[in-house]
């Protein structure tokens, strides 16, 4: 079950801190050194929680190879995904540039596998943290999903390592990978105990079933879309909608961390989905614009 140490109560989105007079944000970090322990299925569980919530949230792609975020949900909020690139120093900036310029209380970000390294760099050069706490007054949550390897401990003592105290701590069991009593490595381990005492939260993400996380990654759909498309069977929507709420309730001890204790904004997402066919829409005129000035060019030529 979700745990926490209950001596450490979770820090609100909504105090500050420190004497900075903006408002507290939160940056929400989705980590996993190890490709496939599913940190990219965490990270839009979480988006499309803050969308049915109407919390307002920007999402960072950093793996502009594999981007999962644009793919589910760049057609109704293509305005709201941003990029930066973690492996490319100077890549990563406008992440720090747009924390201080923005409005918006959540921030999310996905990290590609294999950058552990690179993200490593990044906060010492820009002594990230230090700034996010002292000129932004962004506490930033650390979000580790996890398989059974013994890799996923060692990636994560290293972020503990680099982090420190200056981040909250989520550890995610994927229960694709097994059961949760089956993470034998982890649970067993030092480094997990130390950090329960210092105020680790602990979560389990629900295992989809392998047909209905299929038939999402064929039609690339969100969670909510994947109850209502045309193809949806019964059995699939059920699915969908059960693993949705089933996740919610999952993650519900560390909802203030992941920025759930934020005021809701009804107008937020229908702003940015009106955004978005507004793109689309000029993109159609732009494209049948050029379709018909390359048809004369023909006729010309002929």
């Amino acid at each position: 079950m979700p745990r926490k140490n209950k001596e450490q109560p979770a820090m609100s989105n909504n105090t500050s801190s420190n004497s900075n007079s903006k408002p507290q944000k939160r940056l929400i970090i989705i980590t996993g050194d190890k490709g496939g322990v599913g940190k990219s299925t965490f990270a839009r569980a979480i988006f499309q929680l803050y969308i049915n919530k109407n919390l307002p949230c920007v999402a960072y792609e950093a793996d502009l190879r594999n981007p999962q975020i644009e793919r589910y949900f760049q057609k109704d909020y293509r305005p709201i995904i941003r990029y930066i690139d973690i492996f490319h120093r100077g890549g990563a900036d406008d992440l720090l540039i747009n924390l201080d310029e923005s409005d918006c209380p959540i921030t999310l970000l996905d990290l590609p596998a294999q950058s552990g390294g690179f993200f490593e760099s990044y906060v010492k050069e820009l002594a990230f943290f230090e700034v996010l706490k002292t000129e932004i007054n962004c506490r930033v949550t650390m979000v580790s999903v996890i398989s059974r390897v013994l890799d996923s401990i060692n990636v994560l003592e290293k972020l503990r390592e680099l982090c420190k105290d200056q981040v909250d701590y989520i550890v995610v069991k994927n229960l694709f990978h097994g059961e949760e009593e089956k993470f034998e490595r982890y649970n067993d381990s030092s480094l997990r105990q130390n950090m329960l005492a210092e105020g680790l939260i602990e979560l389990v993400m629900p295992d989809l079933f392998y047909k209905s996380y299929d038939f999402l990654d064929r039609h690339a759909l969100t969670f909510n879309e994947g109850q209502t498309h045309k193809e949806t069977n019964i059995v699939i929507k059920s699915r969908i909608k059960s693993w949705v709420a089933e996740f919610e309730t999952q993650i519900k001890p560390a909802f203030n961390l992941l920025g759930f204790d934020i005021q809701p904004d009804d107008c937020y997402y229908p702003a940015v989905v009106e955004k978005s066919k507004e793109l689309r829409e000029n993109e159609e005129k732009e494209k049948a614009k050029n379709q018909d000035a390359n048809l004369s060019s023909q006729d010309i030529a002929a």
